[in-house]
């Protein structure tokens, strides 16, 4: 289940559940128009993702890199354990800003 919320500038979406294969093409569907409409700050609020898959990881790769040539910006914030663990075995958990929750992640977007 994805919710979308807007604190001024940046697109905050709350990502529920599994993110396997079919959430994850809505989630990039989703990222894309917002992105067509202008956005370019993102923050993930992932602390209800229960599973995530390589479909979901690499939405969040493209994402980074569509937004890195933007100018813009991306963090993930209260990831769940499982979401934790997934990226730390890919040797992915580096590549992404993390924070612990979604309001530190807006405020550091927001005094850019």
């Amino acid at each position: 289940m994805l919710e979308v919320e807007k604190k001024k500038n940046v697109v905050v979406i709350k990502v529920s559940g599994r993110l396997e294969i079919n959430q994850a093409l809505e989630l990039e569907d989703l990222i894309n128009s917002n992105i067509s409409n202008g956005a370019k700050f993102f923050v993930f609020d992932l602390g209800n993702v229960h599973y995530l898959s390589s479909s979901g990881i690499r939405v969040f790769i493209a994402t980074l890199r569509q937004l890195k040539e933007m100018k813009g910006r991306m963090i993930l914030s209260n990831l769940s354990n499982n979401v934790i663990k997934t990226l730390k075995i890919v040797e992915l958990d580096g590549l992404f800003e993390i924070f612990d929750n979604v309001d530190d992640a807006i405020k550091t977007i927001e005094t850019e």
